[in-house]
């Protein structure tokens, strides 16, 4: 769901002449969006607000996270789905039930379906992959891909190497030159079409770092559906306790 900081401070080179953007070393400034809402640890209180044609709704959550490869959420409310929670360690992932006390196992097959109902994937929620590993990355001024080009804003294409397992065959980025702040990503399939658009917005100090603190997933393919994510608190590098990721805290009731 790549969600979840710091960004770094990088060293500007000379404006190409071609593009008359500033354009920052590609390698810094894809670390930087790899960086974006990863830390040793962290805490979250965050909303995700759910819109389709027939339904809307509105879930509120508490997040924890440890490095890369390991998640633990809980639902607090609506009062329907209070208490349901999903934990992942690696590439494993355990879903909570509280309405039948049960713990559900997500098999392999399951892991592309939506997760609690949303345009995020179980898999959002497990990825480990990072732009600078598994993507070969290069700026781009292609106007079919990045739409009117923009001062102050780079653009740069992401091409998953063979061995990523991603279903997109590749990402267009938008980020400002001033922050390194996301502007938003595109996802295309091999024929060039767009499968989803992902935003960032509402930029603020939160937990010491300024990061966006709202993230809208819009599928191309379901007119009037999105995801909104918008992060109310948030702690980073305050250290947990490593029994938050364990199956006894997942069956727990809070």
């Amino acid at each position: 769901m790549r969600s979840l900081i710091l960004l770094l401070s990088l060293s500007f080179i000379p404006c190409f002449i071609t593009t008359s953007i500033c354009q920052p070393p590609i390698d810094e400034l894809v670390h930087s969006l790899d960086q974006l809402y990863r830390s040793d640890d962290s805490y979250a209180e965050m909303s995700m607000q759910i819109v389709t044609p027939y339904w809307e709704r509105t879930l509120t959550m508490k997040a924890w996270s440890h490095g890369i490869d390991k998640t633990f959420i809980r639902i607090l409310s609506p009062a329907r789905e209070a208490g349901m929670a999903s934990l992942r360690i690696g590439t494993e992932m355990w879903n909570y039930l509280p309405n039948t006390s049960s713990t559900v196992r997500i098999p392999p097959s399951m892991m592309a379906g939506s997760w609690m109902g949303s345009d995020i994937t179980n898999n959002d929620i497990v990825r480990e992959i990072t732009y600078t590993e598994d993507y070969t990355c290069s700026y781009s001024t292609d106007t079919i891909l990045t739409g009117d080009l923009l001062d102050g804003v780079v653009y740069i294409e992401l091409i998953p190497k063979s061995s990523t397992a991603v279903v997109w065959s590749s990402i267009v980025c938008a980020v400002r030159t001033s922050d390194t702040i996301p502007l938003w990503e595109k996802y295309y399939d091999s024929h060039g079409d767009l499968i989803k658009t992902v935003t960032y917005s509402h930029v603020q100090e939160i937990g010491g770092r300024t990061i966006p603190t709202q993230m809208q997933v819009i599928p191309a393919d379901k007119e009037g559906q999105s995801t909104t994510i918008t992060w109310s608190h948030a702690e980073f590098d305050r250290g947990l306790d490593s029994d938050i990721f364990s199956l006894r805290n997942l069956q727990s009731v809070e």
